[in-house]
């Protein structure tokens, strides 16, 4: 009995293991099919959304949606169709970039895309004899797959839509920054080219424009945004010309060309559509008719610090702790310890992301401290202060007066300069000597603070580069609570330094400890798991 017994025990383990292989085989199969990038050709456009959640098994990065004619795809139905399918796509599809093309079917010969597809997929719907016209022209190495909707979320949207317009104009024009193209832009974009028989003007806010936008040192290159916006509109209607410009004010070309006819505007921007015409009845051009859209909510909001709605200021949030570039090979530095560079300007948190880390097991090597300590009185950099700026700013007990030293060198940036090149070799020899000895000490990491550290480009000393922003205005107010300074003092010393956007370009990760505890508490544990894996890589 005890024999059989252990024999079905081992059967039992036996055809569990080979189970579980079966099942990490054809995982492994499902992964290694899937395409980058597939297009969705449904029966009608009222059905489009039914099929997300389905595709996103077979699709990597960017799914082409494409529907075919008829009374099912009219004008009200794509309208409905653009705000089901992108408000849901976050939720149905999670990362894949969806792209609804609001041209019906005709031959897959004349579909032009900027990512090319490896994939189609039909629905079952669709009649035989279109899919047997697509497939014709189909290169063989395209994969081809059949989806089934899942009946129960059907929604007679038809129906629902029997009762709209959609009034269609030559010229259309909208605007706004365009940060990382989100469904709520797309949703945007595709109503004005629903809207539009001719042309399409998209004004892009340039770097004057996006200075009042939370974490604006984050947005992309105005360049960067424009290709996106074009990219995107050629993608879902490449029939129609366009014009994305970047734009100073927030007229752009609307205040003055007689042709537009309709601007699209979101809850947000409909103010803007209001000056707008104010602008072009004073220059005794036509008011332009406003489609406004309603604010798309975010399903997947991740903190309460960020907005409800589907916006590029979360986006920006749920950057930082990320590695935003890829560390550079430092062949002019030690392996090890590795070297984190952490600046930032004056009052921004540093010191309080510094501990945060020394608690996640970083040794830390702090710059400002070492210049204080080379201060000192009997110390060569002592004597050398007093003989250049005075002894004014020498107190009676032989200690540098960092306030009176600060009032002289904040307002005249060459006594700055001249404080810089007396202080800055002396700190930066000190440091890697105590970075050293951390490292002899068996530290992996060593986290180096520097108010300085991308003026002074000491993060060429350092593996990588993590910068510390809050907004200027928040780090004069903590100055002068902090420093009992004057509003004018602080705001000195603050332009004195690098500005955000300056140590923003040349970091590896950004933090901001501008909203609660928790918040940044997020941010450190992020960058530094992903550190960790980075490391472990590295042995």
């Amino acid at each position: 009995m005890y024999n059989m017994a252990l024999s079905v025990s081992v059967a039992v383990v036996f055809i569990s293991i080979v189970s579980f292989l079966i099942l990490m085989n054809n995982n492994k199969s499902v992964a290694d099919s899937m395409a980058n990038n597939g297009i969705l050709f449904v029966s009608n456009a009222a059905k489009a959304h039914r099929y997300c959640s389905k595709v996103s098994k077979f699709v990597k990065h960017v799914l082409y949606i494409k529907f075919n004619g008829g009374p099912e795809s009219s004008l009200p139905v794509i309208n409905k169709q653009i705000v089901n399918i992108y408000t849901k796509a976050s939720t149905q599809c999670g990362n894949l970039d969806v792209r609804l093309m609001l041209k019906p079917i005709d031959s897959i010969e004349r579909i032009k895309t900027n990512k090319p597809f490896q994939m189609i997929m039909f629905d079952r719907e669709l009649s035989k004899d279109v899919v047997n016209n697509l497939l014709q022209s189909v290169p063989s190495e395209t994969q081809v797959q059949t989806i089934d909707s899942d009946e129960k979320k059907f929604v007679n949207v038809l129906a629902q839509s029997e009762s709209e317009t959609v009034k269609t104009y030559e010229y259309v024009a909208l605007g706004g920054t365009f940060d990382r193209l989100h469904n709520g832009h797309k949703i945007l974009l595709s109503q004005a080219a629903l809207r539009a028989t001719k042309h399409v003007t998209v004004g892009v806010t340039d770097v004057n424009m996006i200075q009042s936008k939370s974490l604006w040192e984050l947005i992309e290159p105005v360049e960067k945004r424009i290709k996106a916006v074009l990219d995107f509109l050629t993608d879902i209607n490449p029939d129609l010309e366009y014009n994305v410009c970047p734009i100073q004010d927030v007229y752009g070309p609307t205040k003055e060309d007689p042709r537009f006819q309709l601007i699209v505007v979101s809850e947000e921007t409909k103010r803007g559509a209001l000056k707008i015409n104010e602008k072009r009845k004073e220059n005794g051009l036509l008011p332009l008719d406003v489609y406004t859209i309603g604010i798309a909510e975010d399903l997947e909001q991740q903190s309460t610090e960020e907005e409800t709605k589907v916006s590029s200021s979360n986006l920006r949030m749920r950057l930082l702790g990320t590695l935003l570039t890829e560390p550079k090979p430092k062949p002019n530095i030690p392996d090890w310890p590795y070297v984190i560079g952490l600046a930032g300007g004056i009052a921004s948190g540093k010191s309080n992301i510094t501990n945060k880390l020394k608690l996640k097991g970083a040794a830390v090597v702090n710059c400002d401290i070492i210049a204080h300590e080379l201060y000192e009185p009997g110390l060569p950099l002592n004597h050398t202060i007093a003989e250049v700026f005075g002894k004014d700013v020498i107190t009676a007990q032989g200690e540098v007066d960092r306030r009176k030293l600060g009032s002289v060198v904040f307002s005249d940036k060459e006594q700055l300069e001249k404080l810089n090149k007396l202080v800055w070799p002396a700190v930066i020899e000190e440091a890697q000597r105590r970075i050293k000895a951390l490292g002899e000490q068996g530290y992996k990491v060593v986290v180096m603070e520097a108010a300085v550290m991308v003026r002074a480009k000491w993060y060429t000393h350092c593996h990588q580069l993590w910068v510390v922003i809050i907004p200027p205005a928040e780090a004069i107010k903590r100055l002068q609570e902090r420093n009992n300074l004057t509003e004018e003092e602080a705001k000195q010393r603050v332009s004195a330094q690098p500005s955000n956007a300056e140590q923003v370009a040349q970091a590896n990760v950004v933090f901001s400890p501008y909203w609660s505890y928790e918040y940044t508490q997020v941010q450190i544990d992020k960058a530094w798991d992903q550190l960790e894996k980075y490391l472990e890589c590295r042995k």
